[in-house]
């Protein structure tokens, strides 16, 4: 009697390990590797970039386009958190977070200091905005030279763009004041079809068409004036590489698949691809 009961508790010992075995499996690959989380900051307040909806979840495109590219990697799940810009900078920084969205363009600093995916998670196009009575006579920067434009923030993209482009027209020059950051597009849209300026030069990606719709503006709309991709910056370290070049594949797949485009027609209401290549 005493060896049956031995021998009983030894066959549920086993039971128990081989279903502890089983949970281990579930949370890993395919390939039989532990799935890797992977830490990633996100804006909560850039619509439609990514922000967070009626909901109360995070959503926008890049939250989107992360989530698609995050049901490619088998061996990788995204924990994609809210964070401000300055706070997911600093994570990025210090190895908090693995990845940073943020609708981020290129600059050497940064090409020296993170790991960044081959391919882009699509452009950034910058657009005048100006008063509806502007249509014909404002649609490139060069028509700019005597008009009021909405002061600009002295170390953002627009700053740097419009500085570049005097210091290539010396006989054209734009000018245009600078100001602190923080005022909010749909106040600087609101002056610009009330005329106290004339036009705004602005990334097209931060919901400046749905403010137009749904208040009513007169705002005329030019093609882009500059079209820069942006990125998805990685933390610099050995084992993300790996992660690095994933991120590459399911970025290109996810484009040939059409999702891209699908996901930049939901959020900005055209497809940005179509400027990817010029």
């Amino acid at each position: 009697m005493r060896k049956l009961l031995l021998l009983t508790s030894f066959m549920a010992l086993l039971l128990v390990l081989a279903g502890c075995g089983g949970e281990e499996s579930a949370a890993s690959s395919e390939e039989g590797e532990a799935v890797k989380t992977v830490e990633v900051a996100v804006s909560s307040s850039s619509r439609p970039l990514s922000y967070v909806g009626d909901d109360g979840e995070l959503t926008g495109y890049e939250v989107e386009l992360l989530r698609a590219v995050d049901e490619k990697l088998e061996d990788y799940e995204f924990n994609i958190e809210g964070a401000s810009d300055s706070a997911g900078e600093i994570g990025l920084d210090t190895g908090q977070y693995d990845l940073l969205a943020q609708g981020l363009i290129l600059s050497d600093e940064r090409k020296e200091s993170y790991l960044i995916p081959d391919e882009s998670n699509g452009p950034s196009l910058m657009k005048i905005f100006a008063t509806g009575d502007q249509a014909g006579e404002i649609e490139s920067l060069d028509d700019l030279a005597g008009k009021k434009v909405v002061p600009v923030t002295p170390t953002g993209g627009v700053y740097n763009l419009l500085n570049a482009y005097n210091e290539e027209h010396p006989d054209n020059q734009i000018e245009f004041d600078t100001s602190d950051g923080g005022i909010p597009t749909s106040d600087r849209l609101q002056e610009v079809n009330d005329g106290v300026y004339d036009a705004f030069v602005n990334p097209s990606n931060l919901g400046q068409q749905e403010i137009i719709e749904e208040a009513g503006l007169d705002i005329h709309v030019t093609e882009p004036v500059e079209i820069n991709p942006t990125y998805f910056l990685i933390h610099d370290s050995e084992e993300n590489v790996a992660l690095r070049d994933k991120v590459s594949e399911a970025l290109a797949e996810l484009k040939e698949e059409g999702v891209v485009s699908e996901l930049s027609n939901e959020f900005y209401g055209e497809d940005i691809l179509q400027y990817e290549a010029e």
